[in-house]
Order: C-alpha cells, then structure tokens, then sequence
C-alpha cells in the first residue's frame, strides 16, 4: 500500500508524525486512536484508542467487534483463505451501522483445528483479548495476565512489561497440565511500540510449553522498526519457533517538541464519604476463592470470577459463564430508564461489564477505569480534557482515573466491581463520580457484602 504520512498535534509545541506502512482495511488514523500526553518519564505520550473502551466510552459492541476482526484476521492467515465476514465487521466499526446484531452473530462462529491458548495482557487489553477468544467454539483456552499478587498461589508465568507504570505480570491456573496441550500460542495486545515485552514473555513461555512451535501477536496497532522487527526474525531461527505478527494498522512514528505539562492535575480525594448500598445480584456464575495482598498491604480474601478467564477459560466454560452475565444484564435493565448509560469496568476487570453492557441494549456505552496517568487539559481539540482520581476500589494503594465523564448526559451510571477490598475507598470512588455527574449511580458487586 502507498505510505501515508499523518502529523498530529497532541499539545502546544508536542507533536506526533506517523508513517502509515500497515494498514489493510483503509482505517482512518482517527477511526482507531487519538492522540494525549502521558505522565511518565519513558514515554510522554499516549495513543488513546477509539475502539478498546478503556480510556474514552465506546458502544460496547466497538471493542467486542475489533477482538472478532482480529480473531477473523488470524484465521485468515492460519487457514490461507479470505473470511467474508471481515468486511461486514471493518464496515460497521467505520459507521457504526448494525453492530448490535452483527456482533451476537461473531459469538462462538468458527471452529480452531488445533488446541489454542490465548494470552491477553494486563490491564488495557483483558478484555481485547477476551474478545478475540470469544469468536471461536472450539479448541480454545484463554487466560490473561495479571498485576495482582496472590500470596497462596505460585504463578504459572511471571514477565516484565516495558514502557510501564507496573511492569510485572504474573499468568495463575489451578490447571497447568489443561494449558500444556496448547499446540499455538497466541499474544494479544492493544499496542505493540518495540516488541521488547513480546521477546520477554515469549522468551518466558517456550520454556514452559517446550512443544508450541507457533506464537502469533495480535494488535490493533504495530509501530515496531524495521530493525526491531528483524530482531524477531533472528530470534526465530535461535529458537526455532514462529512468531507472526497481526495488527489492524501499523506504522512509524516520531516525536518532535516537548510537552509542556503546566495544568494542574486532580489527585485522589482523601475525604471522607457517605456509606454507600450495593445493587445485589442474584447469580454471578462461578467463583475462585484466593486471598489477594493490595499495593497497600491489605488483604482482600473476596472471591474472583472464573468468567473473567483470570485463572483461564475453555470454550466450554465461558459459554456456561457467559450465561450467568445475560442474567445480570436482564436484572440491570429493569434499572435503565430515557437516556444513556455508561457502565464502568475497573482495572483489568473489563471483558465482563463490557459484556454485560452489550446485553444492556441501545444507548449503553463502557469505559474502564485505568491506571495510566494521562495528562487532562481543556487545550482546543485535546482528547482528555476532564479527569477524576481515586483509590483504586479493588487493588487498594493505587491510584485509578477515569476520564471524559463529566461532558456526557448519562442518565445512569453502572459501576461494576468484581471484589470490594475496602468499601469506604469504593464510597469515595462513586463520590468522585457525583462530583461530575448528575447521574443516577448503581454500584454492581459480584460477591456477598457483610454489612458492617
């Protein structure tokens, strides 16, 4: 394809040149990222997707739809022929046209030959991740990584992430034994920038599956060099195993100026809030009861969902599960009334709200918190231009943003949390949030709360 060069700004005197080589569904750059600052001294910038739910609301059927056409374009490649469905997918993500049905149809659609494991990674692209495994019924596992520490469990895999604010991950399984019939590996992430993170996990991995010759790297988008990308072709004959390479858009990029960071940036209220009910809920699915130890030091003993493929999901299982979140979609739509609603997943804790969203109907968005500090101006044309900080509700210690809530009419407000470790910091998290909305607020816990 003919190269495009883009030159976007991303604040006064800081700006982006991008050198589009990869591009094979005719994208708009706009169509799959923005651009902001970042607070943090690797890397002063940020590309925002459009199409992930984490850092900016989407329609949950967006980042549903990206994971199947990742899924699709790996299938593609693996079996070497064209998938129609492809284009009915890239056209409803560029216009947004009949996503709701489209996106039902893509559940569970094809078939693997050959026992697959796929690896999503913490914390933007659990849910990407997620999705991509969702579109095959067979011959499928998925798991993904984890910045938690769980005291009484070994972990299966631990690797560094570069270009992080929390670099290690860990992968746990109650059944290794199940995740060694792998015959292909397969990565997914949002973004790959070097590939560094790819070499170390894949580095971590061929020596735990000594029998999976194939890792294939799903992105949305691919700003690997040339040389970094030949680094990959000699560490393929030094190991000898495959590793392809599979993204939406992919390019280079340089960066010219300096950001000038002079807004003051909102940090995490030390306040004291008002108790605050949880919505209960009737039927969560199943459950794995493991201690986890906060950034604080607190000990949060609440249990995890196996619906979140945290521990690892076949295909069986997660239709079974999945179940379980249609029953709380049709428990939370008896809440909804007139207007928008916006359901907020927490941290890694995506791929399940964001499902549950999808079932909501029509005017539901997703976003998920995060814990990437990205710079909040009100700059003419800046992508984030309101932030709210907090204590993260269920890695206590951590500070959590949220952002661009404030400018959206949302008539309800959903905010779904997997385990309360502190109640009194998830009080002052929806506080935060009335400080921005007049929304009604409905706090959705997925375990039994003891009152107190």
């Amino acid at each position: 394809m003919q190269q495009l060069k883009n030159k976007l700004n991303i604040l006064q005197s800081y700006e982006i040149e991008i050198d589009i080589t990869h591009n094979p569904y005719d994208f708009a750059v706009t169509d799959l990222f923005k651009m902001a600052a970042r607070i943090n001294k690797k890397r002063q910038f940020l590309f925002v997707s459009t199409v992930l739910g984490k850092h900016l609301a989407v329609r949950p059927q967006v980042p549903l739809l990206t994971g199947n056409l990742l899924a699709m374009m790996y299938y593609q490649r693996l079996v070497d022929q064209e998938v129609n469905s492809i284009t009915s997918i890239v056209q409803a993500l560029k216009t947004f046209n009949e996503q709701d049905d489209l996106q039902l149809s893509m559940d569970a659609c094809m078939t693997l030959p050959e026992e697959t494991l796929f690896i999503g990674f913490a914390e933007t692209a659990t849910a990407l991740g997620h999705a991509v495994f969702n579109t095959f019924q067979s011959n499928a596992m998925y798991i993904h990584t984890t910045r938690e520490v769980l005291p009484d469990f070994e972990p299966f895999v631990t690797f560094e992430e570069e270009h992080s604010h929390a670099t290690s991950h860990n992968i746990y399984t109650e059944e290794p034994e199940k995740l060694l019939h792998a015959k292909r590996i397969i990565l997914i992430d949002d973004e790959i920038t070097t590939g560094n993170t790819v070499v170390n996990i894949i580095n971590t991995l061929r020596r735990k599956f000594p029998l999976v010759k194939h890792y294939t790297v799903l992105s949305i988008l691919d700003w690997r060099s040339e040389q970094q990308q030949a680094v990959f072709k000699q560490l393929e004959e030094k190991w000898h195993v495959s590793v392809d390479f599979i993204a939406i858009m992919g390019g280079h990029f340089s960066c010219g100026g300096t950001p000038l960071l002079t807004s003051s940036q909102k940090r995490a209220m030390e306040c004291v809030a008002q108790d605050i009910s949880l919505l209960p809920i009737k039927e969560t699915g199943e459950r794995r009861y493991y201690r986890s130890i906060a950034e604080n030091g607190l000990e949060n003993r609440e249990p995890y969902m196996l619906a979140t493929g945290r521990f690892m999901l076949t295909s069986e299982q997660h239709s079974k599960q999945k179940d379980a979140l249609q029953a709380i979609a049709k428990q939370l739509k008896k809440l909804r009334t007139h207007g928008p609603a916006l359901v907020i997943g927490t941290g890694e804790f995506m791929y399940v709200p964001m499902q549950i969203a999808a079932y909501l109907g029509k005017d539901v968005y997703f976003q998920s918190t995060t814990r990437s500090p990205i710079y909040c101006t009100n700059h003419e044309d800046y992508t984030i231009t309101e932030k709210i900080a907090f204590e993260c509700p269920e890695n206590n210690g951590v500070e959590n943003y949220l952002y661009n809530v404030q400018s959206h009419p949302y008539s309800e407000l959903f905010v779904i949390v997997e385990r309360i470790a502190n109640k009194e910091i998830l009080a002052r998290f929806v506080k935060a949030l009335q400080s921005v909305s007049n929304a009604k607020i409905y706090v959705v816990c997925m375990h039994e709360v003891e009152e107190e």
